[in-house]
């Protein structure tokens, strides 16, 4: 892949994250994939909130990207109520 094109995926990404009023991140499986990690904070660090879909998983996550949660939710009933209520 070249690089104009990586830079060109990564721009559009800003972008949608720029325009974006908040962020749904699903943080299911072994560990937080590294792209939506990295959303998350750019979300977290432009004060808007992150959903977090955990999908009622136990498991032990990353205590510093855990943190950037405004909230988590296990199911998509619960994802629409939490998103009603930022509104």
């Amino acid at each position: 892949m070249s690089q104009a094109t990586k830079d060109i995926i990564f721009q559009t990404d800003i972008e949608a994250l720029e325009a974006a009023d908040l962020v749904v991140a699903l943080v299911t499986g072994q560990d937080i994939d590294s792209g939506t990690a990295s959303e998350i904070g750019f979300m977290y660090a432009n004060n808007k909130p992150v959903l977090a879909i955990t999908a009622e998983e136990r498991r032990y996550r990353n205590l510093f990207t855990e943190g950037m949660f405004t909230s988590s939710v296990s199911n998509v009933v619960e994802l629409l109520d939490e998103i009603n209520r930022l509104q």
